[in-house]
């Protein structure tokens, strides 16, 4: 898949996925990583390295009351949602194009 389309897709991806809840950065790499089996566990740390920074995510570190290790997790921000809400719109609008032309997708 090409390199940006999937750069793309993943922002929608995960974003989509901290939309349910709040998650830990190991939790969200083994969701994308079932899904997107081609991509590289860094990519997907980086890709919410650069949300964050974005502010389209947040992060917060949370110790385990077990005495495991800290986790750091990841939420939605309202940006975030904004942002979520008009990627999956250009998504829709990009489907129905193809689809339109003749090109089956399913």
């Amino acid at each position: 898949m090409d390199a940006q389309l999937k750069k793309g897709i993943l922002n929608m991806c995960i974003l989509h996925t901290l939309k349910e809840k709040e998650m830990y950065g190991y939790e969200i790499m083994k969701i994308v990583k079932s899904h997107f089996t081609d991509v590289y566990e860094g990519t997907i740390y980086s890709v919410l390295r650069r949300l964050a920074s974005d502010e389209l995510l947040e992060s917060y570190v949370s110790s385990e009351d077990s005495g495991g290790p800290q986790r750091k997790y990841y939420r939605i921000t309202h940006n975030g949602s904004v942002y979520f809400d008009n990627l999956a719109n250009d998504w829709r609008e990009l489907y129905k194009t193809v689809k339109n032309l003749g090109i089956a997708l399913e």
